[in-house]
């Protein structure tokens, strides 16, 4: 059991619900629909026509965006989404609607990117948002460097609460995407390393907003 508040609540978080809507909805679309594939040509990008693509129209690298609402399936939805709804809408609330987008898109952006340079004879698709969670993740942990969460355990008959700095958790998430990449250099399913770009990138445009603020 999570436990989080934040008290500035001077913000309605927007644009963090619309993107919470706007990924749920792909999501159902490409389900009810059966438009998965569809939805991979309309919006994701492959690696290995990414070079000839940009050579004839630039405007194919805003699939590098428009891919980071879809996703393959419901627990790769889960699994982003999840985080995102802990961390985006106290984060919009605390830096506004304008820095949120350019840290979630930047983020998303040059996780792709990394991807693309990782992938680049790869077939596959590129789809989620982890590149862009991971980022709002890193901006978080320089926004509420002394935040806590508390976590209720239950140990035997009981139930133990225990506080842990966020930037403890956050820490530790890191090292496992790196320890996975390591593990699994060869998967190209998941590129674990392209969680650690976004994260670097909105850590890096966290500290700008400070700087600008």
């Amino acid at each position: 059991m999570l436990k989080f508040r934040d008290k500035k609540k001077n913000r309605f978080p927007t644009f963090s619900l619309i993107i919470w809507i706007v990924t749920l909805g792909v999501m159902i679309a490409s389900y009810f629909f059966h438009q998965k594939g569809f939805l991979n040509e309309t919006f994701a990008i492959k690696p290995n026509e990414i070079i000839s693509q940009i050579k004839s129209q630039w405007l194919y690298l805003l699939k590098l965006l428009s891919s980071l609402f879809v996703h393959g399936s419901w627990k790769h939805w889960f699994g982003n989404m999840i985080l995102f709804l802990i961390i985006a809408f106290s984060l919009e609330k605390r830096i506004g609607g304008f820095w949120f987008l350019l840290i979630y898109f930047t983020a998303g952006f040059a996780g792709n990117l990394y991807c693309i340079y990782y992938l680049s004879g790869s077939e596959n698709y590129l789809i989620g948002a982890s590149g862009a969670v991971s980022g709002i993740l890193g901006a978080w942990i320089v926004l509420f460097p002394s935040l806590k969460i508390s976590i209720i355990i239950p140990i035997g008959f009981y139930m133990q609460k225990a506080e842990i700095p966020v930037l403890l958790l956050s820490l530790i998430w890191l090292g496992i995407q790196i320890i996975l990449q390591l593990v699994s250099p060869l998967d190209y399913s998941i590129v674990w390393i392209s969680h650690v770009v976004g994260f670097i990138t909105g850590f890096c445009l966290a500290w700008l907003y400070r700087i600008a603020n």
